[in-house]
């Protein structure tokens, strides 16, 4: 049994959750999506917790599920795209696990969520695309930062990704 975290970040549809179902499957690791995780313990979704209590509001229970969370071992974490945005979670990433960044493109991103609903920060925008590179260039350099490995994954399905990272599991840790 793997015996440290495992953790997917990267922008919104970049593939974390799907992903990090498979993966964690494959590793016989337990899987936690941070997202879906707030949304049931505030039996709301993120939007409505967006409407509700507004972002930071938002950010600091997703920090604080997260940190507490991520003392634990063997799981694999999907996170929320924004959890990069706050030092102590990026502390948390560098120093309870390995981090996967799954480096996706804009253009793939948009095409991924276009007709997403379930997008808070996307939801009033008018040009996803803008919208999205903004978002990605006030995030791009946490990414990098807080990753132990970077996987691209513009021409990869699923299951290759978790193929990708199992190997650079298996070959370094």
């Amino acid at each position: 049994m793997i015996n440290y975290n495992i953790f997917l970040i990267g922008m919104m549809g970049s593939g974390k959750t799907t992903v990090g179902k498979k993966l964690s499957k494959k590793l016989k690791m337990n899987f936690v999506d941070t997202d879906y995780q707030i949304e049931s313990i505030m039996s709301m979704s993120i939007s409505q917790i967006f409407n509700e209590f507004g972002e930071n509001r938002f950010r600091a229970m997703e920090s604080s599920y997260f940190i507490e969370k991520s003392k634990e071992n063997g799981i694999v974490f999907s996170t929320g795209g924004g959890i990069i945005n706050n030092k102590n979670n990026r502390a948390c990433l560098l120093n309870n696990g390995i981090s996967f960044f799954l480096d996706t493109s804009i253009e793939i991103l948009v095409k991924r969520i276009e007709n997403c609903t379930k997008r808070p920060l996307l939801e009033k925008s008018l040009n996803l695309k803008k919208d999205m590179l903004k978002i990605w260039n006030q995030r791009k350099h946490y990414y990098i930062n807080c990753a132990s490995h970077i996987i691209k994954t513009d021409v990869y399905n699923s299951d290759l990704i978790v193929n990708k990272i199992t190997k650079i599991i298996n070959e370094n840790h």
